[in-house]
């Protein structure tokens, strides 16, 4: 009869010791895959919650309140649901604004009896639903390839299918970023005891990004990136607006301070009272949302800074257009030379807190294609006249895409750094090393 070697069996048993090791060492950082939704333009990630691991992709809301999603997948086999209860302390964290009272038994998703509620918000429709909350398993995935579990993670169903409108439609729902104590990285950071921080890098169309929550080494190029990123202190807005986000920005979303805005080298003439947050109304500022498809700019702030790009396009014999909704100025790809960075066209900087930290966006990220020969700048003017606090500039996803950027929650900075293109990558090859 044969036996194993001796070095098969201590291979054998030294494979077993590592694989429990790293499944009880604490990890550093967790990953989470982006994907882009190119009917919709919208951002999405994959998250598994339950006991039986129902899948869901969820849409990433840099400035939302919690984790809400309507899903018949999950309602059927959610054994392992717990309604939160009024008056508890979870309740308190997740800042639950009643208690609503539903007698069936055993309790659902969307019906549980004195339970904590809140109004989950769609930002793509500006509408609102008032549900409970509830907490589950959220299984989740270290940047080290292991699997670990979040006992009791709060978020809301909502039982309302049509409360889904105006979301990519492999979605169900959307996963909060904001900084609030019940968002994503602030439960991870909490549970595990990492860093309150996150780092994002937000594919384009037809490619795939990666976030991490957590502390971890990149692989490379992006560890030398990171080195060499600008940062600039992360802004609380005073004034939190609980209703529809249409008409305001909640203060759990991340602002910065934008000083001034270059077109090229022209530095452009500001209302300067719009660049900052009004501390009584809540108006103005710089916010940055991954539920925005462009870069939204109060109508002042838009119309300067179109005036100045065609003046600057035309020095540089770009022939332009017929406007395309909703964009205002829109050019002749065929008179626009490419270049490294995409469109070779004038610059736009968002100057931070000096002249020599800017954030600037190149062609990829300033101008979008609309047409076999019709490319157009790809800021929009933010809605007028409305009867909540605005926000004077809402920085988009399209401007965000091939970015690294790294939210250090704890320490109210953001990292930023220039286009991925000038360093021959993009966020396709962002992940731990």
């Amino acid at each position: 009869m044969a036996f194993p070697s001796v070095s098969i069996l201590i291979t054998s048993s030294f494979l077993l010791l590592s694989f429990f090791s790293n499944a009880l060492t604490s990890p550093k950082a967790f990953i989470f895959p982006i994907r882009k939704d190119g009917a919709t333009n919208q951002y999405y990630t994959t998250i598994q919650i339950g006991s039986n691991a129902t899948t869901l992709n969820v849409g990433i809301d840099l400035g939302g309140n919690f984790l809400w999603f309507n899903s018949l997948d999950y309602f059927s086999a959610a054994d392992s649901y717990r309604p939160i209860l009024c008056g508890t302390n979870q309740c308190r964290i997740a800042n639950g604004v009643g208690c609503v009272f539903c007698f069936l038994s055993p309790p659902v998703p969307g019906c549980t009896n004195n339970t904590c509620s809140d109004y989950a918000l769609n930002p793509f429709t500006g509408t609102q639903v008032y549900s409970g909350l509830g907490q589950d398993v959220l299984r989740v995935s270290s940047t080290r390839a292991t699997q670990y579990e979040v006992k009791r993670f709060p978020f809301q169903f909502s039982p309302y299918p049509d409360f889904r409108e105006g979301l990519a439609t492999s979605t169900v729902g959307l996963l909060a970023l904001g900084r609030t104590r019940v968002s994503l990285p602030s439960q991870l950071s909490s549970a595990f005891k990492i860093s309150d921080k996150f780092a994002l890098c937000i594919p384009s169309s037809g490619g795939n990004g990666n976030m991490i929550i957590g502390d971890e080494v990149y692989r490379k190029p992006f560890q030398q990136i990171s080195e060499a990123i600008q940062t600039t202190p992360l802004l609380r807005n005073p004034v939190s607006n609980s209703g529809n986000e249409v008409v305001g920005n909640l203060s759990i979303a991340y602002f910065i301070d934008v000083k001034s805005i270059r077109v090229g080298e022209t530095s452009l003439a500001l209302n300067k009272t719009l660049l900052s947050i009004n501390k009584r109304t809540g108006e103005g500022g710089t916010s940055i949302r991954t539920v925005r498809a462009y870069t939204s700019l109060h109508r002042s702030i838009y119309r300067a800074v179109v005036d100045e790009f065609v003046k600057a396009a035309a020095a540089k014999n770009i022939k332009r257009v017929a406007s395309v909704a909703p964009f205002g100025a829109c050019f002749d790809s065929r008179t626009i030379s490419s270049s490294k960075t995409g469109a070779d066209v004038p610059t736009v900087d968002l100057v931070l807190q000096s002249s020599s930290v800017y954030w600037r966006f190149y062609g990829s990220n300033s101008m979008v294609r609309v047409g076999d020969r019709v490319m157009c700048l790809a800021f929009v003017e933010g809605p007028p006249n409305l009867s909540g606090p605005t926000t004077s500039i809402v920085v988009g996803g399209y401007q965000l895409e091939n970015h690294l950027l790294e939210f250090d929650v704890s320490a109210s900075k953001l990292g930023f750094s220039s286009t991925l293109l000038l360093s021959d990558t993009s966020c396709n090859q962002f992940g731990a090393a």
